[in-house]
């Protein structure tokens, strides 16, 4: 699959990802506070343990769990393969860190050209998701380091959660279909009504 992520060049010279969905910004802020959908550009690496010292030098989860140490967020895709992502690095310097940590004991891969996070917040991300997710989100059945791959309006998508609601990583390729998706989802949590006339 080509990478269809645009990279910016900042100030500081470094390659940074830039999310596809930018010229979703003003949609996604139309429908805010009721629903706060917000594209978070981040590096990704695919990680294949060779050793057992990886799991610990690496802090990888166990089965549909996730991690989190510092900036960098490590997930369970199935056995012996994981997907770490971390904001405001360089794709290539992510890489080269998660390798670094791995000593050897893990194939660790550029993929931050695969797929686009989209976090969707506020109070009723969790209703909206219920709209196309045949998964149980609700904090009893779905906790804080759970780990999901599941069909969200038959897209698939990785979720989790995040502080302010749910982490998507979804295909780029389906990236602007979910969010089309997630915006007539939400538009009828974000309208205001007219007020009643005054008699």
């Amino acid at each position: 699959m080509a990478d269809t992520t645009v990279h910016s060049l900042p100030d500081n010279g470094a390659l940074e990802p830039v999310s596809p969905l930018q010229h979703w910004s003003a949609r996604f802020a139309e429908l805010a506070p009721a629903v706060l959908l917000r594209p978070t550009s981040v590096a990704q690496t695919v990680i294949r343990p060779t050793e057992p010292a990886a799991a610990e030098q690496l802090d990888l989860p166990g089965a549909c769990r996730m991690t989190r140490d510092g900036d960098t967020t490590v997930v369970w895709l199935g056995p012996d393969e994981y997907l770490a992502y971390a904001a405001g690095i360089a794709p290539h310097e992510f890489a080269a860190a998660m390798a670094d940590r791995a000593q050897g004991g893990a194939y660790v891969a550029d993929a931050s050209g695969q797929r686009t996070r989209l976090v969707v917040g506020g109070p009723h991300a969790e209703t909206i998701l219920a709209h196309g997710c045949a998964i149980d989100l609700s904090p009893r059945s779905f906790g804080p380091d759970d780990v999901a791959q599941t069909l969200l309006a038959q897209a698939a998508v990785i979720v989790h959660r995040v502080p302010d609601g749910f982490a998507l990583l979804v295909r780029n390729s389906y990236a602007d279909y979910l969010a089309a998706w997630l915006v007539d989802a939400a538009t009828e949590y974000a309208i205001v009504p007219a007020p009643s006339p005054l008699p």
